[in-house]
């Protein structure tokens, strides 16, 4: 889910990103990549992935639903700094977090 944000002049528009969970590749080249989940797409099957580093906020990796396996227990400090993604640096700094705590 996206909200968009305009600036004083309402020149700029910033996405500011809000998920709850992480997941974590099942299939693929990617198989065993952790992710972001940044949208969910219930009719298609599929959620838009970002790990901040090879897909970006504004080049998110579509994945299907069955290829992923979803992590949605996680630490309160975590789920706070995900209300707040804004910059690819944010999803690293979350999955590298979560990485080490895990």
């Amino acid at each position: 889910m996206t909200q968009v944000y305009n600036d004083r002049e309402g020149t700029k528009s910033m996405n500011v990103w809000t998920s709850k969970m992480l997941a974590r590749s099942l299939a693929g080249h990617d198989k065993g990549s952790l992710y972001v989940v940044l949208e969910e797409n219930p009719d298609a099957g599929s959620y838009l992935l970002s790990d901040g580093k090879h897909r970006t906020l504004n080049h998110p990796k579509r994945k299907n639903a069955k290829h992923v396996q979803l992590i949605t227990h996680l630490p309160d400090s975590t789920l706070a700094r995900m209300q707040e993604i804004t910059l690819d640096a944010h999803v690293r700094k979350i999955l590298k977090e979560y990485s080490a705590s895990a």
